[in-house]
């Protein structure tokens, strides 16, 4: 019964309230309700109205007559404290999924100042604003968790005004036209073991260079003919050489070398792949189903890559 409520309701609001990058709050678009105080204020301005009709005291009907009329002109300054505010959506750097995106927005005061402006995501944290200026600029970072790649849209704004009594509830509900691209959580679930560009577009077998680029340590699966063993005797734990890959031998990060784990195993570890290249300056390569990136090296290449593993599978 809930739940049918709520659909109806959301759709409702959806007809109303379409996805927009920018707008201006208006009465469409803003709707006031009573709080809980504004309720229990309710309730005791009918018991002193029972009250002085039961007793016939004047003083008891002067002092009803009075409240109710500051609630009237609550309602008035609840309303102008929300409507003529500008809400544009601005932009949002990627992230990896697990963590905590946040999504640019900008506020502009207009030509009244705008007090308790609490902004939020459905069932997450509250971000308070106040701007005592007309004509006052401010830019919010709200947050929203990514919990899983592609790309995430947060859902409508919820922003609420309890201005100024608190016992009237004004609030606008607009869906932005904004979303964060998140990229898998980079996990070495495998060794960089990748194949190298043999420039036919046929892959072989990686093969290291001569060039000693120092050591790390030892990770399962690495050859054992890479373990440092003079260190080993030494008590120092087991490390092993690592060997940078010439201009000849760029890294193809192969979606195929990496049989028996699942889909999302495979973009993790090719998202820890591509930023280990990055971070050690390798040109490298991807494959991965349906889709091929030619080596190269730099930021444009790495948003690129990890744009792709972003997307994989058409995920939205």
């Amino acid at each position: 019964m809930r739940a049918a409520f709520r659909r109806r309701m959301n759709a409702w609001i959806a007809r109303r309230n379409p996805p927009v990058s920018a707008l201006t709050l208006q009465q469409n678009r803003i709707f006031i309700f009573p709080s809980s105080v504004g309720l229990g204020f309710g309730a005791l301005l009918l018991g002193l109205l029972l009250l002085a009709i039961n007793y016939q005291n004047n003083l008891i009907f002067m002092l009803v007559f009075a409240l109710f009329s500051v609630s009237i002109i609550t309602i008035l300054h609840t309303y102008i404290n929300l409507s003529g505010l500008r809400i544009q959506a601005g932009n949002s750097e990627p992230v990896f999924a697990g963590e905590t995106a946040h999504f640019h927005l900008h506020l502009d005061s207009g030509s009244r100042p705008r007090y308790q402006l609490q902004l939020s995501f459905a069932e997450q944290r509250t971000v308070i604003c106040e701007m005592p200026r007309a004509g006052q600029h401010y830019e919010l970072r709200m947050p929203y968790p990514a919990t899983s790649r592609g790309r995430l849209q947060p859902g409508r704004l919820q922003l609420r005004s309890d201005f100024p009594l608190g016992i009237l509830r004004c609030w606008a509900m607009p869906m932005m036209d904004w979303h964060c691209l998140v990229y898998p959580r980079p996990k070495m679930l495998r060794p960089l073991q990748s194949s190298a560009d043999s420039g036919e577009g046929v892959s072989a077998a990686r093969r290291d260079s001569d060039e000693f680029s120092g050591f790390e340590r030892y990770r399962r699966g690495e050859s054992p003919r890479r373990i440092f063993w003079k260190a080993y005797a030494r008590g120092q734990g087991l490390f092993s050489k690592q060997y940078e890959a010439g201009s000849s031998d760029r890294l193809i990060l192969d979606w195929d070398s990496l049989e028996g784990l699942g889909e999302e195993d495979r973009l993790s570890n090719l998202c820890a792949w591509v930023l280990e290249c990055e971070q050690r300056g390798l040109a490298y390569g991807l494959r991965v189903p349906g889709m091929f990136m030619p080596p190269d090296l730099g930021p444009a290449h790495l948003n690129a890559a990890l744009r792709v593993l972003a997307l994989w599978g058409g995920r939205a």
